[in-house]
């Protein structure tokens, strides 16, 4: 399913009336307060972390800026480029791009710089980190030595040549279109090292973030819910080590996001709202439905987002709301490594049997998704017809529900030469307890499966208070968060966990590259062997997934840029990494060259 709810009559970039009134000592009027809703909570604002449900990567969008963006008809337009230019030399083999980027400053009125875009870009590629958007950047040069290890990551392709001088060097000649639309997402914006580094938690908090885009965090509260407490096995201890522990739940009351005074603005001669107008905008998470929804009536209440699961049926709901697909499509990972999902036969039966349609009418404003690729994506090459991804890859899957073709595929299914006997197996469908429409849509998959035997059942994961000793404090900060269902993600610590799988950016290859192998950005374990030879240790995502075909695939179109400089015999030439053998990269050049044979020549 990949509509959402985009809003209900006005939008938050409206001119509305304050809520409350200001109290001034003199000082600027700072503006109005904007009231609006979101029904799912967020616990972590880090632009790595923010593509695992609409809401948190459209907030967290407004928090930190890009340096390009998208338009309201998908074109690319500068943001926090001023402007750029490509250098490109053949006889030296140089391929680079400069940026010159806007005069603008951090929430805390420290000027934005080009060592912000460096360390956030090392950060997004370092090895110890596992962050499945770090392939956006492999077209520098070093990108994926630096994230396989190869490389240190001072000796990635980006340099601040001046404080607002940017220079990106490249393995080659590539498709510069396609990496300013990697550059308009969120987890690409700058970082300040001096705030991130320090601070495992930086971004649960005001007081330990800055941002740069349009607004900050200026507050957010939590509740710890009353007589509820968790178990979490990952909690770290004093000496760093990993032990169990059982904190509340929490959950998040309210938080508002306020203006950020220094955004494009020159704090001696431009009036306070010169580039943001709302000084405020309040999101409130206490509410029960009936009493929101009446506070909208009421005019309390000027934005929606995301409606509550039981008011997508109420009439005067439907007669106001207004729909738009967001880059997203709700999915189930399910954990390769856990029995019997780790059989073929048992995934395609468990597909089969769910009625994506009635789901999609269940939940209201969804429609049943055809493939992981949502009906938003659409091919932004310059010069060419705007073509939508889905039109032109069809339907993968059936969003009828098939229960006797699952039974005669699971009918085939054997562990150890054996039929699976479903009734022997029981796993849990995890989904985040703060989110009531997936909360739906995890109790009817979960349904579904029971139908083919299986035992299974529909489990909330929740956010607790912070159980982490925290070094640089000396001690466990208990005012943020640890939002579990998160940690579940990050830690694989799931048989089948379903969320909002968010696209990177406005393109296919964004959402597919994570099942790739290289591509998935997950950390590696590097040994030696005893012949001298180096060795990994990889987690190809998420899922444990791994098709050497799908891998290929997905290096075919990572490739193609490259395609007259490629040796088929060498697998360490400067574009690859070194997860390849010179025999398995001769694979991977023969899928690319009949791509490249059926679309370029």
């Amino acid at each position: 399913m990949s509509k959402r709810i985009f809003a209900l009559l006005l939008c938050v970039v409206m001119l509305v009336p304050a809520l409350s009134a200001c109290a001034t000592t003199g000082e600027e009027d700072p503006g109005a307060y904007i009231t609006m809703y979101m029904t799912d909570e967020i616990y972590d604002f880090d632009p790595a972390k923010a593509y695992y449900n609409v809401g948190t990567a459209n907030v967290v969008s407004m928090m930190f800026d890009t340096l390009f963006k998208l338009d309201e008809n998908g074109k690319i337009v500068k943001s926090l480029a001023k402007d750029y230019k490509i250098i490109e030399n053949e006889e030296t083999n140089e391929y680079a791009m400069q940026i010159e980027l806007n005069s603008t400053k951090w929430s805390n009125g420290l000027a934005l710089s080009a060592e912000d875009v460096v360390f956030a870009w090392r950060r997004l590629l370092n090895q110890e980190n596992s962050y499945e958007a770090a392939s956006l950047l492999f077209d520098i040069k070093n990108a994926r030595a630096v994230k396989e290890g190869d490389e240190a990551p001072d000796d990635l392709g980006v340099e601040a040549l001046e404080p607002t001088v940017l220079k990106i060097t490249f393995e080659g000649r590539i498709d510069y279109d396609q990496f300013l639309l990697n550059l308009t997402s969120v987890v690409t914006a700058p970082l300040s090292e001096s705030v991130v580094a320090k601070n495992p938690d930086w971004a649960k908090k005001s007081s330990t973030m800055i941002t740069s885009g349009a607004f900050k965090l200026g507050k957010i509260k939590y509740t710890e819910t009353e007589d509820a407490k968790v178990k979490d096995d990952n909690a770290i201890n004093k000496d760093g080590k990993q032990g169990s522990s059982t904190s509340p739940v929490m959950k998040v009351e309210y938080f508002y996001l306020e203006r950020n005074r220094h955004y494009y603005r020159n704090d001696e001669r431009d009036s306070i709202d010169s580039s943001v107008t709302p000084y405020r905008i309040l999101v409130d998470c206490s509410m029960s439905d009936a009493d929101l929804l009446q506070a909208y009536k009421d005019g309390k209440i000027f934005y929606m987002s995301d409606i509550p699961f039981a008011l997508r049926n109420d009439s005067y709901v439907k007669d106001n709301v207004k729909v738009s697909n967001a880059l997203s499509t709700t999915v189930c990972y399910l954990n390769q490594d856990v029995e019997p999902l780790n059989i073929k036969e048992v995934r395609q039966a468990l597909s089969l049997v769910i009625d994506r349609d009635a789901i999609a009418q269940k939940v209201v404003y969804a429609e049943g998704a055809t493939g992981l690729v949502p009906p938003s994506v659409v091919n932004t090459t310059p010069g060419k017809d705007v073509v939508k991804f889905r039109d032109e890859g069809g339907a993968l899957i059936s969003t009828a529900k098939n229960l006797g073709e699952a039974k005669e595929t699971l009918a085939k299914a054997k562990i150890n030469g054996k039929a699976i006997v479903p009734a022997n197996y029981s796993f849990t469908v995890k989904y985040a307890a703060y989110d009531d429409v997936n909360a739906e849509v995890a109790k009817l998959v979960a349904a579904a499966w029971c139908e083919l035997g299986f035992k299974v059942k529909a489990e909330p994961v929740y956010a607790i208070q912070n159980n982490d000793y925290l070094k640089t404090q000396e001690e466990v900060p208990k005012d943020v968060c640890d939002d579990l269902f998160l940690e579940t993600i990050e830690r694989r610590k799931f048989d089948v966990v379903l969320f909002d799988y968010t696209a990177y950016s406005a393109d296919a290859y964004s959402m597919l590259g994570n099942f790739a192998t290289a591509f998935s950005g997950m950390a590696l374990n590097r040994t030696t062997t005893e012949d001298g030879k180096l060795s990994y240790t990889v987690t190809s995502n998420r899922t444990g997934y791994n098709s050497t075909a799908y891998n290929n695939i997905m290096e075919a179109v990572y490739y193609l840029p490259y395609f007259a400089s490629l040796d088929r015999n060498n697998a360490n030439q400067k574009f690859a990494g070194s997860l390849y053998t010179d025999e398995d990269f001769a694979k991977v050049y023969d899928t690319v060259k009949a791509v490249y044979d059926k679309y370029y020549i």
